[in-house]
């Protein structure tokens, strides 16, 4: 593995760790992180012992898309109804690779999609009442996880998209959040 792959999977491991945190707030569980690879990114444990794998992806614009809106109409963040489309087609494109990557051994999995280009407040709407869009795939959770607090508030918030259980918003307490400490 060359420096730049260890590097790599050392930032997803970084950006793991708020994941989990996030994850235990709104669904009230653990997941154990016990092992790190590449397909899936990582195995977690439940405290029933149960193994699923978890898979961390990044929701950004393309950057030929950014220097064409930076010129002609400039946006601060993804528009919610595009971020859709690209939150479909990220499914669309992991489910694939877990088919033919690790299904057979990896029963479970986790998709974490990452907001870095927005955050649930704007990309969420774009989402509301589209639940059944979200079930047609083999993932046993799929979650948007806003990174764009990350440095101001130390935490993430997660959006749940399947299953429906753990569908919408799971906004945290402002009184707790008190943006750098």
């Amino acid at each position: 593995m060359s420096d730049k792959e260890i590097g790599k999977k050392e930032v997803e491991r970084m950006e793991l760790e708020p994941y989990l945190e996030a994850y235990e707030w709104v669904t009230g569980e653990t997941l154990i992180l016990v092992a790190m690879g590449e397909n899936p990114d990582f195995i977690c444990e439940r405290p029933n012992r149960e193994k699923l794998g978890i898979e961390l992806t990044k929701l950004t614009r393309d950057p030929n898309d950014i220097f064409w809106e930076i010129v002609f109409d400039p946006k601060e963040h993804m528009d919610p109804y595009e971020a859709q489309e690209y939150i479909h087609h990220l499914i669309k494109r992991k489910e694939k690779a877990r088919l033919s990557r690790y299904a057979s051994r990896v029963k479970k999995t986790i998709l974490v999609i990452q907001l870095i280009d927005g955050s649930l407040g704007t990309i969420g709407i774009g989402c509301k009442g589209l639940c059944a869009d979200f079930a047609d795939h083999g993932f046993c959770e799929i979650w948007l996880a806003d990174y764009s607090g990350l440095e101001a508030y130390g935490d993430i918030e997660l959006f749940g998209l399947h299953p429906e259980k753990w569908w919408g918003y799971h906004q945290r307490p402002w009184p707790d959040r008190k943006p750098f400490g």
